[in-house]
């Protein structure tokens, strides 16, 4: 899961079925062979960290706990 990509029809299923859903490469898996550079250079992303003076991965990180801490288990 990412900003671009939340699956919300998804996390409600599981929310609703009790299924635990976790952000497996929340980064994109960032220049691994697999991996898709769309968060890491994302310029929304990377727009809102250098206004906060953080790196984009924190960003990411902190919009996926976000995302999470809104489900109720």
């Amino acid at each position: 899961m990412n900003p671009s990509w939340q699956q919300g029809k998804l996390r409600e299923f599981c929310k609703q079925k009790g299924i635990h859903v976790s952000a497996w490469s929340p980064l994109g898996g960032y220049k691994l062979s697999w991996g898709s550079p769309t968060v890491m250079e994302n310029p929304i992303l990377r727009e809102i960290a250098e206004a906060r003076k953080k790196s984009v991965a924190q960003v990411q990180l902190i919009i996926l706990l976000h995302m999470f801490s809104q489900l109720k288990f």
